[in-house]
């Protein structure tokens, strides 16, 4: 396939598949000859690198790159669904000598990594959308009348045409190799419930609050996170701690703190100030136990190495350890959804995070019409649930996208907190 020949799409393209193809709770990804008995790429989910087209015993990787021919055919049943194998910006093209005339790339970053799906008989993107991991591009087609239906498939890197068969023999189901998304190397985003100082004072299992948040602010360095949305940071216990510690030298952190009234500091968001800059902040209301009102932060930070600006909300919604509070979640839910389309009409993106005590229930009212992804889902009309969750979330909304996700258990593991840290390596494009 000819790259001269070519010709962008900068119209609306068709979308030619059914919205309900793609479930990311039962992704499937599959490679090689026998592409769906290979158990290292099954259940392949985003951000991780997917193979382009859903596995079983019908999908064959011909393997037939050369010097002449720069990629490698896969072939597959007609109409078959293509995903994008990771995070980047589309590009739509046709291809006047192919039987089916959809070419979509996939770019990562300029002079990156490039992977090119062609003999697409349609293309399930537009040109200019950013997209992710697992994200469906377009359907299986035919190079000519008599060859049999599939997908070219192509990668370069830095410039150079790499054997795609090796490529996504080596990279599917691990992060994506791109040090750069959209020009940026990104930062490093997470929701950490830090368990409140009082949740410990009889615990036989964790110890009191000081050495368990100096382990977690530890943590964090060596996670090298930059914003933290945490939950149970208690205001005269562990919030004063940290800033007698010194590491608000480090972290700026924003919170409730009215003047003349007492500041709520449970819910804060935290920053690495080397990597991010505070350009204003606010709070919005949620009912927590029983309808009581919290004061949740948002704030506008801006990434120093590019320059782009993001809204970050944390929001912790009640348990049930004071009754039902599956109504007060639920309402909760609703303002926070009507929060992320505010501040989406500025055209920024906006990232939620936060102790949800909810999955599903919290996942698909945030998630429903494409307004948010989750780290390890895609962008969806309707619910598909991640196969990997919890009740603590990351949520964005806009020009965003993620290249790591990872839902690490070592805070619980080791009595740091009862939570896990939620943590991924998020890009703005604008």
């Amino acid at each position: 396939m000819s790259t001269t020949r070519f010709r962008t799409m900068t119209r609306t393209v068709t979308v030619g598949l059914a919205l309900g193809v793609l479930a990311s709770s039962t992704l499937l990804a599959s490679g090689g000859n026998a592409a769906g008995q290979d158990p290292k790429y099954r259940k392949v989910a985003p951000p991780n690198v997917m193979f382009p087209v859903l596995g079983d015993k019908s999908i064959k990787d011909l393997k037939n790159f050369s010097a002449r021919h720069r990629g490698t055919d896969i072939t597959t049943p007609c109409s078959r669904g293509v995903y994008a194998t990771h995070p980047g910006v589309a590009q739509v093209l046709t291809n006047p000598r192919s039987y089916s005339k959809y070419v979509v790339r996939v770019v990562s970053n300029s002079g990156g990594l490039v992977t090119t799906a062609g003999h697409l008989t349609s293309a399930a993107v537009t040109h200019g959308q950013v997209i992710q991991s697992g994200q469906p591009i377009g359907r299986t087609g035919r190079k000519s009348a008599k060859s049999p239906c599939g997908v070219y498939f192509a990668v370069r890197n830095a410039g150079k045409v790499v054997n795609p068969s090796t490529w996504l023999n080596t990279w599917v189901g691990k992060a994506p190799p791109v040090p750069k998304l959209f020009g940026t190397t990104g930062f490093n985003v997470a929701s950490f419930n830090l368990l409140g100082a009082s949740h410990t004072v009889r615990s036989s299992r964790f110890a009191t609050f000081k050495p368990r948040l100096d382990r977690a602010m530890t943590l964090m360095n060596n996670y090298k996170l930059d914003v933290v949305g945490t939950q149970e940071f208690q205001e005269s216990t562990q919030f004063d701690y940290f800033v007698a510690r010194g590491y608000a030298k480090t972290w700026g952190s924003y919170y409730w703190n009215p003047a003349g009234k007492a500041r709520d500091t449970e819910n804060a968001i935290i920053w690495r100030q080397s990597k991010m800059e505070f350009v204003s902040g606010s709070t919005f209301d949620i009912p927590y136990f029983n309808g009581n009102i919290r004061h949740v932060p948002i704030v506008l930070l801006r990434e120093k190495s590019s320059g782009r600006t993001a809204y970050f909300l944390n929001v912790h919604n009640p348990a049930n350890v004071r009754g039902d509070a599956a109504g007060w979640r639920a309402k909760a839910i609703q303002i926070e959804r009507a929060k992320i389309i505010e501040l989406r009409k500025t055209g920024r993106p906006v990232f939620l995070t936060g102790d949800f005590n909810d999955r599903e229930k919290a996942f698909c009212p945030l998630t429903a019409q494409k307004l948010t992804i989750s780290p390890n889902s895609v962008p969806r009309v309707t619910c598909a649930y991640p196969r990997q969750s919890s009740i603590d979330w990351i949520f964005a909304a806009g020009q965003a996208r993620f290249s790591y996700y990872l839902r690490d258990t070592y805070s619980q593991r080791a009595n740091i907190s009862d939570h896990p840290v939620v943590r991924a390596r998020a890009h703005l494009q604008n």
